[in-house]
């Protein structure tokens, strides 16, 4: 399969060839990470359940950071698309060349609010039930944190552009790379092999912005060699273009809007699960890990659908458009029904892997039963966010976020877990109120698709 494939396939087998094509690179991106996620939580639970948690609290600030990158490139994945179906690489260029400048930007003024104001949130999240010593190891792993991020920002940028242009390998192999070598030096820092010394948290903290690095090395390295379908020109760069950086964030202001509704949501969320205690929190943090499993398929199918989409309607295809995102839903439906299996018959012993504590592993398996219920509905949700992203529709999946993840979530959980609810379900109560979130959005992104609104947007 070409890095730069032809959207314009006439035969089903030829349509499933390509959609396979795209989205098989983004899924062994997503096994892979999920695995390094998995080890990377298994190697710093073996420093306690509070290590467990003090990651698990900086989860938020760290995405909190990421919220305004992840809108961007949904502007700048919709806007390169949209140019490759045109046959416009100029544009396609300057899209990337703008993306990175607002990239730029925007990680060095969040890296300066979160060193000195991430303390005060780490806090705020924590409440009054979560330890000292989780707090403090929170506080430790997110300073290191924040000086890789503007590399991870980077790198999130160039990959998202990648991606629109047709290559989703491309982002495959560097954050294989980035990965294993995270891994490795997790090994090196954490417990202090091969020489190293043993720095625990900050050990894992340091091997992530070692590894973001080596990812960012990588992914510069594409779009400097003149190979792709894009070109980083450092010239370019220098030169603002405000009428395409105006073009992107159209589009990709929603969907801050939409991250920073999530990102709310899941702090709010955060401190009703750490309100519970340290010993539910950890096995939250390790369900959180093991959701990332069965979000991929999804994930990694929307990927292909926002490219696809993005491209037919450059080339005027909204029919193309259309059977593109049907024949994704049901390629990604029998991937899901199978993650489903495994999640639900093995979720208890993946759960044993990240600490000996038997009570933790059984809770963390039973919300992991949850997850693999709904599953099917989760992914799905995905594959319609993402092909109404790459028409440009962002607005409503910026809607949809904020109706399941600030209003939904929480007034389920508050009544599943606290008073209100005679049984008063704890953590499962937590996760029901997460499984219903995914339900919701689902049939209302699908119902948005079905009515075609999203084909007559202007980018």
């Amino acid at each position: 399969m070409s890095s730069h494939p032809d959207i314009e396939v006439e035969s089903l087998k030829g349509k499933r060839s390509l959609i396979l094509g795209l989205t098989w690179p983004a899924l062994a991106e997503s096994i892979l990470a999920s695995l390094v996620s998995m080890i990377d939580m298994i190697m710093v639970g073996a420093l306690g359940a509070f290590a467990i948690g003090a990651v698990g609290l900086v989860t938020q600030p760290r995405f909190v950071m990421l919220a305004a990158f992840m809108a961007m490139n949904v502007g700048s994945t919709a806007m390169v698309a949209r140019f490759k179906g045109a046959r416009d690489k100029e544009s396609a260029d300057m899209a990337l060349n703008q993306a990175l400048i607002m990239a730029t930007g925007i990680s060095v003024i969040l890296c300066i609010s979160l060193f000195f104001g991430g303390n005060g949130l780490i806090r705020f999240l924590a409440g009054s039930n979560i330890s000292e010593e989780m707090i403090l190891g929170a506080n430790e792993y997110l300073r290191i944190q924040v000086y890789g991020f503007p590399a991870l920002a980077l790198t999130f940028t160039i990959n998202a552009a990648l991606r629109g242009s047709g290559n989703t390998r491309a982002a495959f192999y560097n954050n294989a790379v980035g990965n294993v070598v995270k891994v490795i030096m997790n090994y090196c820092l954490i417990s202090g092999n091969f020489g190293f010394p043993a720095l625990g948290l900050a050990g894992a903290s340091i091997a992530t912005c070692i590894a973001q690095c080596v990812t960012l090395a990588m992914a510069l390295s594409k779009v400097l060699s003149g190979k792709e379908y894009i070109r980083l020109d450092i010239r370019k760069m220098l030169n603002v273009n405000f009428s395409m950086i105006r073009r992107i964030w159209r589009i990709g202001f929603p969907a801050l809007v939409e991250q920073v509704f999530m990102r709310v949501g899941m702090m709010l969320f955060t401190i009703i699960v750490t309100s519970l205690g340290d010993h539910s929190y950890a096995a939250h943090m390790i369900a959180m890990n093991l959701q990332q499993l069965s979000f991929m398929t999804g994930m990694s199918f929307g990927a292909a659908a926002t490219t696809l989409v993005g491209q037919s309607l450059g080339r005027v295809r909204v029919d193309l458009a259309k059977t593109y995102v049907k024949m994704t839903h049901n390629l990604c439906l029998i991937i899901s029904i199978l993650v489903s299996l495994l999640l639900f018959f093995g979720g208890e012993l993946i759960a044993s892997l990240y600490t000996t504590d038997r009570a933790l592993s059984l809770l963390a398996s039973n919300m992991i039963k949850i997850i693999a219920l709904v599953n099917v509905f989760s992914n799905a949700r995905f594959i319609y966010n993402s092909a109404l992203r790459g028409a440009g529709d962002s607005r409503f999946v910026a809607l949809i976020t904020f109706v399941g993840i600030l209003i939904l979530r929480p007034l389920v959980s508050i009544v599943l877990v606290y008073s209100l609810f005679p049984f008063q379900l704890g953590l499962a109560g937590i996760w029901i109120a997460l499984s219903a979130d995914g339900v919701v959005c689902f049939f209302l992104a699908r119902a948005r698709f079905a009515r075609g609104k999203w084909a007559e947007i202007k980018v």
